[in-house]
């Protein structure tokens, strides 16, 4: 199936793709070994939050779309949900602009095929028909330039090997006044609010992601 941003997505099993490095590598591997309990983990790990952390940061992703784009339905627009996972994101995007296509990419296997059977449960035939998983490397994204009207990217920006490589990746694809949203993490800067992220971070996080997914590991690495 082809987009209009010159990308061909597949049905069925898929393979790992090739990533930059070993740390992606790792990296990939990990999050597909804990992609069944990954939404589980999250929601629990933030009380929720993180639904209404992805609502906000989505809202604007269409504002000042060039005219040919409907900014409250989506219609004639292109998405790219990068890193995204789970497609958590990825239908968050498609329930406030439900008449955009997109573009789900991540270099997980694991990932994309628990995300898939998610659409298809949460977000039925509309869903799938609109949201096309594609496997991708973040630092080489397999996209036309100048195809995209909007790039989304989740808590993935520190998970990526070479930031400035994959950046300049996303300016490619971005369509002219396009916009590019991240939604990531940043270290507090008050001593007190610190302190307690370092402690949950490195006690609560783990010990909740090793319930949901069985692998303690990936928790350890993730804050």
């Amino acid at each position: 199936m082809s987009s209009s941003a010159g990308v061909t997505s597949s049905a069925g099993a898929r393979a790992e793709i090739a990533t930059v490095d070993e740390h992606g590598a790792r990296v990939q591997a990990m999050f597909s070994d804990i992609a069944p309990g990954y939404d589980r983990a999250n929601r629990i790990m933030s009380a929720g939050v993180d639904v209404r952390w992805r609502r906000k940061a989505v809202d604007g992703l269409l504002r000042g779309a060039r005219p040919e784009v409907d900014p409250r339905t989506g219609a004639e627009a292109t998405i790219l949900d990068l890193c995204a996972g789970t497609l958590d994101s990825t239908l968050t995007i498609h329930r406030r602009f439900p008449q955009a296509q997109l573009i789900g990419g991540d270099f997980s296997a694991g990932m994309l095929a628990t995300g898939e059977a998610r659409v298809a449960k949460l977000g039925g035939p509309a869903a799938s028909a609109r949201i096309r998983p594609v496997q991708m490397d973040a630092h080489a994204l397999p996209l036309e330039d100048a195809s995209l009207d909007a790039i989304f990217c989740a808590f993935g920006a520190r998970n990526l090997s070479d930031l400035e490589r994959a950046s300049a990746e996303q300016l490619r694809c971005l369509r002219p006044g396009a916009n590019l949203v991240v939604l990531e993490f940043l270290q507090p800067t008050a001593w007190v609010t610190r302190a307690f992220h370092a402690v949950y971070n490195h006690t609560v996080l783990p010990v909740v992601g090793w319930a949901c997914t069985g692998n303690l590991d990936a928790y350890l690495y993730l804050p």
